[in-house]
């Protein structure tokens, strides 16, 4: 391939012979295999777990600075919280900012706690309104 482009390019300016199209199994049996590796992707590991004090915490802690999502099940915030369950939860926020990852709230009974890795983006939908008076 490389010596036509030379010769299409050349002060001379060789003409080059066209060939007549061949079939698509004609092309695909004048391929060669190129050898190839399989991959493994690397896996992503969400952790499920329970938090219901300090020693829970740390656990949840742990999964999420080796690289695991972590989704957590907590005391529902609007009634089974007290005061030490609410430093437990500061505590686990204070050290997740530390290497960089995400604490969020999902609903009043879940946490999400990520690694520095994952990027949480939320996805603003237009209201159903405002898309009716731009019409």
């Amino acid at each position: 391939m490389f010596k036509k482009l030379k010769e299409i390019f050349s002060p001379e300016g060789k003409k080059i012979k066209s060939t007549k199209p061949i079939t698509i199994e004609e092309y695909f049996e004048s391929l060669e295999e190129l050898p190839h590796d399989v991959v493994d992707e690397e896996k992503i590991v969400i952790k499920a777990c329970s938090i219901y004090n300090e020693k829970d915490g740390v656990d949840a802690i742990l999964y999420a600075e080796s690289g695991h999502i972590v989704i957590a099940k907590i005391p529902n915030l609007e009634k089974d919280v007290d005061e030490e369950f609410i430093e437990v939860i500061k505590k686990i926020r204070d050290e997740v900012s530390k290497f960089g990852g995400k604490l969020i709230l999902l609903g009043e009974e879940h946490l999400l706690i990520t690694p520095k890795n994952v990027i949480i983006e939320k996805v603003i939908k237009e209201s159903r309104e405002k898309k009716g008076e731009e019409k």
